[in-house]
C-alpha cells in the first residue's frame, strides 16, 4: 500500500481542527502519513495541535507519527506547502484545509482516482459546510479555466444528488483537498518549487494545474471522493489580504504559463474581464488594486521563472488553449457585482 503524505497549513484556525482531524483519523486508508504546519497562530489552535498530536503518538494512527512544525510567524500558505511536501515522503501528497471534513472513504476514493498512469492529480467531490446539510450544494468538482484567464471551482453552486456524478477528467482539482503524485509535484517544480512561493496563498493551485498540464499530466474527478468544505477557514474571508493576493496572482500566473498569441487573441475578453474584476474590486475592496505593484515588481522573477517552464513544455500552447471554456459575462456579474461575491445556489 502506497503512503498518503497529508499536509495541513494551520494559521488560527481552532475552531475547525476537532472536525478536520477527526475525519482525517476517521480514514478506511491506513497508510497515512501527516505533517502539519502551523503559520504563527495567535488562538490557541497551536496549543489543541501539540496535545493532539501528543495522543495521536501514542494511538499509533500514523506511521510515522505525525509531524507539528512550528513556524512562528505566517510565512505564506504556498511556503508552508512546500515546507510540508519536503518533510514528507509519501508516494501521494494530499493538502489539506482545516475547515474540511472527510467521508471516512476520501482518501482511498482519492488514491484509486490518481493511481492511473498519465494521472497526476486528483479531484473528489467538494460540498458546501456543514455535513450532509439541507442545501447539499457542490463547493468544487475540481478547477475549470476561461479564455480571459479567469477560472471557478467546477460545479460551485449546483445541486450535488444531480450534478457531476460520474468520474471524468478535469482541468485541475482545489488545494483544499487534493491528491498529487509526488512524481508529479517533482517533475513541475522550479527550483525546487512545488508551489510558487511568490503567490504567498491563493490560485497556486491553479498555476501548479497549468504547469502540470504543459507536461502531460492529466487531472481525475471522482465523484465518490466526497468531502465537506466550509471555505473561509484559516480566517482569510474576503479579507484585503485575500482579495489582493487574488488579484495579483491571476496576472503572475499568465506570466509564467500563457502563450502571447493566445493572449492577443483573447485580449477583448481579458481586457473586458480586467474592467469588470477592477471595478467590483474598486467598490468591495480598492486596496486590493495595489496588488498590480506586487506584479511590477515581480515581474523579473516570473519572467525567469517562465524560461524554465516554457523550456520544458511537451504539450503545445493551441493544445492548452483548447481546453479553455467560454465564459458566462451575465453569471460573474450577477454574483461579485449583486451578490458581492458570494456563492449563487442553483434553484430547484
Amino acid at each position: 500500500m502506497k503512503t498518503v503524505s497529508v499536509v495541513v497549513i494551520n494559521f488560527n484556525g481552532l475552531a475547525d481542527l476537532p472536525a478536520c482531524f477527526d475525519s482525517l483519523a476517521s480514514q478506511e486508508y491506513e497508510a497515512i502519513e501527516l505533517v502539519i504546519i502551523d503559520n504563527g497562530s495567535q488562538d490557541g489552535s497551536l496549543e489543541w495541535l501539540r496535545q493532539w498530536v501528543s495522543g495521536q503518538a501514542s494511538a499509533g494512527r500514523f506511521i510515522p507519527p505525525a509531524v507539528l512544525v512550528e513556524n512562528g510567524r505566517n510565512t505564506g500558505f504556498s511556503p508552508a506547502l512546500n515546507q510540508g511536501i519536503a518533510a514528507s515522503g509519501g508516494e501521494y501528497v494530499m493538502p489539506l484545509n482545516t475547515d474540511v471534513v472527510l467521508q471516512s472513504t476520501f482518501v482511498s476514493r482519492m488514491v484509486e482516482a490518481v493511481e492511473p498512469d498519465g494521472v497526476g492529480s486528483a479531484s473528489g467531490k467538494l460540498l458546501r459546510f456543514p455535513p450532509n446539510g439541507a442545501e447539499n450544494v457542490i463547493d468544487t468538482a475540481g478547477h475549470v479555466m476561461f479564455r480571459n484567464r479567469l477560472a471557478l471551482n467546477l460545479g460551485e453552486g449546483k445541486k450535488a444528488s444531480a450534478n457531476f456524478l460520474e468520474a471524468a477528467e478535469v482541468w485541475g482539482t482545489c488545494g483544499a483537498a487534493a491528491i498529487y503524485k509526488r512524481e508529479m509535484l517533482r517533475d513541475v517544480a522550479v527550483d525546487g518549487e512545488c508551489f510558487d512561493e511568490d503567490f504567498f496563498a491563493f490560485w497556486e493551485d491553479l498555476d501548479l494545474d497549468w504547469r502540470a498540464r504543459m507536461r502531460g499530466w492529466r487531472c481525475m474527478f471522482d465523484p465518490g471522493a466526497v468531502a465537506w468544505h466550509r471555505r473561509g477557514g484559516t480566517g482569510y474571508r474576503k479579507s484585503v489580504l485575500v482579495e489582493t493576493h487574488n488579484y495579483k496572482n491571476r496576472y503572475l500566473m499568465m506570466i509564467k504559463n500563457d502563450s502571447g498569441r493566445n493572449v492577443l487573441r483573447n485580449l477583448p475578453g481579458i481586457i473586458a474581464t480586467e474592467l469588470l474584476k477592477g471595478g467590483a474590486l474598486l467598490i468591495r475592496c480598492p486596496r486590493a488594486l495595489l496588488g498590480l505593484l506586487d506584479v511590477v515588481r515581480l515581474i523579473p522573477a516570473m519572467v525567469a521563472k517562465r524560461r524554465v517552464i516554457q523550456s520544458r513544455r511537451l504539450v503545445p500552447a493551441r493544445e492548452i488553449e483548447s481546453q479553455f471554456e467560454p465564459f458566462d459575462y451575465a453569471g460573474w456579474i450577477r454574483r461579485h457585482l449583486l451578490n458581492r461575491g458570494e456563492m449563487i445556489v442553483e434553484e430547484g
